[in-house]
């Protein structure tokens, strides 16, 4: 075997994915691994191409086979540990992790994964503690600029806005074309003045910058610059630019939601009688359109001292996937799953309760009452009364146009909420939420708080007792406070918490209302 042409094949491998060709990427490895298939390293470069195209089972199952190959191989334990959290499969990736450090405990890599793997469990400390570890240990700057970020991140969900964006000055020094840093910073800085030296230097950075990948974050970040001085022509202009790039690359299809939102409907339509009763913790669901306020509520709620804020999880819909025997990786399509299902059997909601109190363990949180606060859960409200019976049930509502341009401005990742990037897609999407909804209230009556956020900030003092109230909880003045509250926030509303409640936010819309008057059409 000539090690010098593997050494090359090797190279090349790792190049493609590094350059983002990641189908590329995947159908050499798999030539390569077919060719040899006791070359780890092809294991592991064409699994994390097909992680990065969202084929993580597929990637899990080459892992396993490399596995069997060396047991003891770092960057396969690694790369295993990384993929299993993308599942959300929190506890298996724990172990992987924990594998490599129990071999090397001074492997960077596994230390940033188990820091984020902290952070998105709520471990902030331990979460600080290793990737500031994964930075000493660091000995190149692709390593320093991956770790930055993520301590940035970190930084920013805890409120230590001056620390992220010292981390993310530093990203950007190390790769001055990567413009993530620069979508961050603008989330947590305040724009006074168009002479500004942020917004100047992402401006430059328009004129060398010339990828979608590159170029979405920086669009997004400017139109929020624009924003801040009040120049509304140029920042609808160019968060519209981010918008087309994103649309283009997700190429959302409105009529899966639709033909799920249909499924849904119908099979709750008939009465389903089959309950059981609540486990252990009390859960809190905070729901609605994505920029309605769920995060200020979460906020508002998990201040409280017997409560503790858990953010957005996943965990209902990745349930609801097993529950309702959905098997596809890729396709995004769930209504199939929902045709011919009538009704539940008991053992299958005990088992759904006992998985969704089984991760939240992994949260290590002490308080018996738990807020969840990932907003499109409102498409599951049927399942959660199943499942949770005794459970809480908050909607946040706010007015539509805002709602709507909200989300419309902010930069999401992933294709969840791929219905944001185009302005008539978005409409439909929210008339679709709207109609859910009424179906939700009419079924459940008096069961669902709805919550005003315009109420909520004319009114606070009034709406938080009110709200403390709904939850069975005893007064706690925190609550009237939440931007003291320390937890840590992930959303696009993490600057805006951390200051007292405030009534700016209200009608938004019309500083772009000339743009927005085809949406406008589409809502009203």
């Amino acid at each position: 075997m000539d090690k010098k042409y593997l050494e090359t094949q090797a190279s090349v491998l790792v190049n493609l994915y590094t350059a983002k060709k990641f189908d590329e990427a995947v159908l050499k490895g798999k030539v390569l691994i077919k060719k040899f298939p006791d070359q780890i390293i092809f294991y592991n470069a064409t699994s994390l191409s097909l992680s990065a195209l969202g084929k993580n089972l597929e990637a899990l199952q080459i892992l396993k086979v490399a596995l069997e190959l060396n047991p003891k191989n770092i960057n396969v334990l690694n790369n295993l540990g990384l993929i299993n959290s993308k599942l959300n499969k929190n506890k298996e990736a724990r172990e992987y992790l924990e594998k490599v450090i129990s071999i090397n405990e001074k492997f960077p890599d596994a230390l940033l994964n188990l820091g984020n793997l902290d952070l998105k469990e709520g471990k902030t400390q331990s979460a600080k503690k290793r990737l500031s570890d994964a930075l000493i240990l660091s000995d190149n700057s692709q390593s320093d600029f991956i770790i930055n970020t993520a301590l940035g991140n970190l930084n920013q969900q805890l409120g230590n806005f001056q620390d992220a964006r010292d981390n993310f000055d530093i990203v950007n020094k190390i790769n001055p074309l990567s413009t993530a840093a620069d979508k961050s910073i603008s989330t947590i800085h305040k724009y006074l003045h168009k002479d500004d030296p942020h917004l100047v230097s992402m401006l430059k950075k328009l004129e060398i910058v010339k990828d979608d990948e590159n170029l979405k974050p920086l669009y997004f970040a400017i139109g929020k610059a624009y924003e801040d001085v009040k120049d509304y022509k140029n920042s609808f202009k160019y968060v519209k630019l981010g918008n087309d790039i994103a649309d283009k690359q997700i190429k959302y299809n409105i009529s899966k939601d639709k033909r799920l939102f249909f499924g849904i409907k119908r099979l709750f339509e008939s009465s389903q009688k089959t309950k059981i009763d609540d486990a252990g913790k009390r859960i809190i669901f905070i729901l609605g359109m994505p920029r309605s306020g769920t995060t200020l509520v979460e906020q508002i709620i998990s201040s409280h001292n017997e409560v503790y804020g858990a953010g957005e999880l996943s965990y209902m819909e990745d349930i609801i996937k097993n529950l309702v025997n959905y098997k596809a990786q890729e396709d995004m399509d769930l209504s199939n799953n929902f045709k011919n299902l009538k009704k539940f059997e008991f053992e299958k909601l005990k088992l759904a309760q006992l998985e969704y109190i089984e991760k939240l363990k992994s949260h290590g949180s002490k308080e018996k009452i738990i807020t969840d606060k990932a907003p499109l859960n409102f498409r599951w409200i049927g399942f959660i009364k199943m499942i949770f019976p005794n459970s809480k049930i908050i909607h946040c509502e706010r007015n539509s146009m805002d709602t709507c341009y909200s989300n419309f401005k902010n930069a999401f990742s992933g294709a969840s909420l791929g219905f944001c990037y185009n302005l008539e897609k978005l409409g439909n999407y929210f008339n679709m939420y709207k109609d859910l909804m009424l179906f939700w209230n009419t079924k459940f009556t008096g069961q669902i708080y709805n919550l005003s956020y315009e109420k909520l900030i004319s009114n606070k003092d009034l709406e938080v007792k009110n709200l403390i109230k709904f939850c069975e909880l005893s007064w706690d003045e925190k609550c009237l406070n939440p931007h003291l509250n320390k937890k840590t926030v992930a959303t696009a509303s993490l600057a805006q918490v951390r200051t007292p409640v405030y009534k700016s936010s209200v009608d938004k819309w019309k500083n772009v209302e000339d743009e927005l008057k085809d949406l406008k059409k589409i809502i009203s």
